[in-house]
């Protein structure tokens, strides 16, 4: 391990602390500079993970811990949220040393020592995507998941034990061609070997941010659910789990449609493995825009059987179109066990309701139904699902 001096901020927020870190060079580094900022939730006993989001090229990401929906949705995994300021994305750089002086300092600022060991999920955009891909083959064991969007430059070599780090690839369709083929052919190359990853084309779009944050958070807490041990000593090395093929699902990139990994009738190798039914299923609606939920069915002469599949968590999906005209597809998931009547309200932007469009109980399961607004004016709108006291809310832009 290389030694490093580090330069400590502090500033304070409302709900939590927040401190910065920067990691300089040392005679044996050539990263440039590395600057990292951190934000922990008060009420966390004991950290889980870091969630680190990545910023592109030239960008910087540190203003990220202040954003209240990155803060609610790591706070239900118990890990902190950091963002970054970094030069250079080659780990032979020492920039992946730097990194993990960083949490060693952060351990002590924060009084949290598992800092020092806990794992990372880097969610990383153009450029950071590569860097995220870069540090998890530097240091495997040390990454939960990653997401890398669009960048054109990630390492081809062989990603060695990050087959096993589940991995959330995106490209954009109207993308320069060298950003496509340059993480298609990594995806392809590596999912002969078994690399536990998702390639995810967004059509219609070049080299832009995905927006899609149902999927993303999806994948995010599904990977740490099934990563991260039952019981875990967070005061030393975390011995990751590792995720059988046979646990997830598989995917076509060319017809999306989605199977069990027992029941997929596709080529395995050239397709997309999911952790769960649900995240191939949001995989599927992003890809397809909507337009496709086929899942392979189970060939009962085989000795397989046929599985019913309900969901385990409360979903409200992106409506897709959107915006719309004259009308969108809204699809939303009901968990198994819910006792308590279904409510979807849409409220115009001052907040008075438009349409009640369910106000009962219904079965557990994957819903869609279509809802028409031709009789109202333009603007923006909202969808509320609601069950008991879980509230989930999707914005729509209605055009005429």
């Amino acid at each position: 391990m290389k030694l490093f001096a580090p330069i400590l901020l502090f500033l304070s927020s409302l709900s939590a602390e927040i401190y910065d870190v920067s990691i300089p060079e040392n005679d044996t580094a050539s990263y440039n500079y590395a600057d990292f900022r951190m934000w922990v939730n008060d009420s966390t006993d004991t950290l889980r993970g870091i969630y680190w989001f990545m910023h592109p090229n030239n960008g910087d990401s540190r203003n990220i811990v202040t954003d209240s929906t990155y803060q609610a949705l790591v706070s239900e995994q118990d890990f902190a949220l950091m963002g970054a300021h970094i030069f250079n994305m080659h780990m032979n750089t020492g920039i992946g040393d730097a990194v993990i002086a960083a949490m060693d300092s952060f351990a002590v600022l924060f009084r949290h020592d598992e800092l020092e060991f806990i794992p990372f999920f880097v969610n990383g955009y153009s450029w950071g995507g590569q860097f995220g891909y870069h540090f998890t083959k530097w240091i495997p064991e040390r990454v939960v998941g990653f997401i890398t969007q669009k960048g054109g430059y990630h390492d081809t070599t062989d990603a060695g034990d990050a087959i096993e780090v589940p991995g959330l690839m995106f490209i954009g369709e109207n993308d320069l061609p060298y950003r496509i083929e340059n993480l298609t052919g990594i995806f392809l190359e590596h999912r002969p070997l078994g690399a536990k990853w998702i390639l995810a084309m967004e059509q219609g779009t070049g080299h832009t941010q995905v927006t899609d944050y149902s999927f993303l958070n999806s994948f995010f807490n599904t990977i740490t659910n099934l990563r991260l041990p039952d019981s875990v000593d967070v005061f030393q090395p975390i011995q990751l789990n590792t995720l059988p093929d046979t646990l997830g699902w598989v995917g076509d990139q060319n017809s999306w449609i989605i199977g069990s990994f027992d029941c997929y009738d596709g080529l395995i190798d050239s397709s997309s493995w999911f952790p769960s039914n649900n995240v191939g299923e949001r995989w599927q609606y992003f890809v397809s825009e909507g337009e496709v939920n086929d899942t392979s069915e189970c060939d009962g002469s085989v000795g397989i059987d046929i599985r019913i599949h309900v969901p385990t968590d409360f979903l409200l999906y992106h409506p897709y179109p959107n915006p719309f005209n004259p009308s969108t597809t809204l699809r939303f998931n009901i968990p198994s066990n819910t006792t308590k009547p279904v409510l979807i309200n849409i409220y115009d932007i001052a907040g008075s309701v438009v349409k009640t469009v369910i106000n009962e109980r219904i079965e557990s399961g994957y819903h869609e139904i279509q809802w028409n607004l031709t009789a109202s004016s333009s603007g923006v709108y909202f969808v509320e699902l609601r069950i008991g006291e879980k509230r989930l809310v999707q914005k729509l832009l209605f055009l005429k």
